[in-house]
């Protein structure tokens, strides 16, 4: 299945000008644990399809992309990037306003009980993290484990409430396309087939 988004920078130009519209001064860490987050609720509510087109890595510090890592390390900036569809930025502010005020160290606490890391983890340092392990562990919300922590109450129930908002982007019968801009583009399939009738002829 295609990713519902060009490129992951993208998501990443989107981000960047969310915190500096609210004054917040983005860190490294708090980026890449983010989009991890936006691929793992995505895929969770999307039957395991992809927001980016990114692999996510269990490290030390972590989940991370590689290509976003290095681009953070060297200041890399995106010039130009492509907005998001009307359905993309909706997931995308869900999933901001739930984690808009968090530090780094908070999100920790999420990924503490994320069981796809912990797997990829387990197959070895830099092991890739499986989208069908990332879905599966989002599938009904928050970890199951991570449910009687009082300090992500509010979170935990913004997530479960607003899964409409984040199941709001294009199902997987609406194939999503590309423009020569880059802009995505949904291909909409009707749910009812149209029958055109003639008009009766009275002799």
């Amino acid at each position: 299945m295609r990713p519902a988004i060009r490129s992951t920078f993208d998501i990443l130009h989107w981000m960047t000008a969310r915190a500096a519209s609210s004054g917040r001064k983005l860190d490294k860490a708090f980026i890449l644990k983010m989009l991890y987050l936006c691929q793992a609720f995505y895929g969770a509510v999307h039957d395991r399809r992809k927001l980016m087109p990114a692999t996510f890595l269990a490290t030390g510090a972590g989940p991370i992309e590689p290509d976003v890592y290095l681009a953070l390390e060297n200041n890399f900036v995106l010039s130009e990037a492509v907005a998001p569809s009307a359905e993309v930025e909706k997931f995308l502010s869900s999933v901001w306003g739930m984690f808009q005020d968090r530090s780094a160290d908070e999100l920790d606490m999420v990924l503490s009980k994320d069981t796809a890391l912990a797997a990829a983890k387990a197959r070895g340092r830099n092991s890739e993290i499986r989208l069908e392990e990332m879905a599966k562990t989002y599938k009904n919300g928050f970890p199951s484990s991570f449910a009687e922590d009082s300090a992500f109450a509010s979170t935990r129930k913004e997530f479960e409430t607003g899964r409409s908002n984040l199941e709001a982007a294009p199902n997987s019968a609406q194939e999503v396309r590309f423009t020569a801009d880059g802009r995505s583009v949904t291909k909409w399939t009707p749910s009812r087939r149209v029958v055109t009738r003639r008009p009766s002829v009275v002799n």
